[in-house]
């Protein structure tokens, strides 16, 4: 498992963005992407599973997305809190209005 230095740059701004939004009680999916600390790979990857799920309009719970996600990024700290930031991003959003509703 990769160990995050949090008085690293790349952290330090990804610290300050996310404690911003969250006064601003703003969500977006970039943010997520860099809070979990995402490759561009791997946020593509899941990106696109979670779009292929919503164009076929299957359900999708937490659960399995958790899972997937898992899958895709196994050194995530905590895949379900992630999942809870995505749902958050895409109901301000407006965006995957049939995935992560169970």
């Amino acid at each position: 498992m990769k160990t995050i230095d949090i008085f690293e740059h790349d952290e330090l701004v990804v610290n300050v963005l996310t404690q911003m939004a969250e006064k601003m009680d703003f969500n977006c999916v970039e943010l997520v992407l860099l809070d979990c600390h995402f490759s561009a790979k791997e946020g593509r990857k899941f990106m696109n599973y979670l779009i292929k799920k919503q164009v076929t309009k299957q359900k999708l719970s937490k659960k399995k997305a958790a899972k997937k996600l898992l899958k895709i990024k196994p050194d995530i700290v905590n895949a379900k809190a992630c999942v809870d930031q995505f749902k958050a991003a895409f109901i301000a959003e407006g965006r995957f209005p049939d995935v992560l509703n169970q």
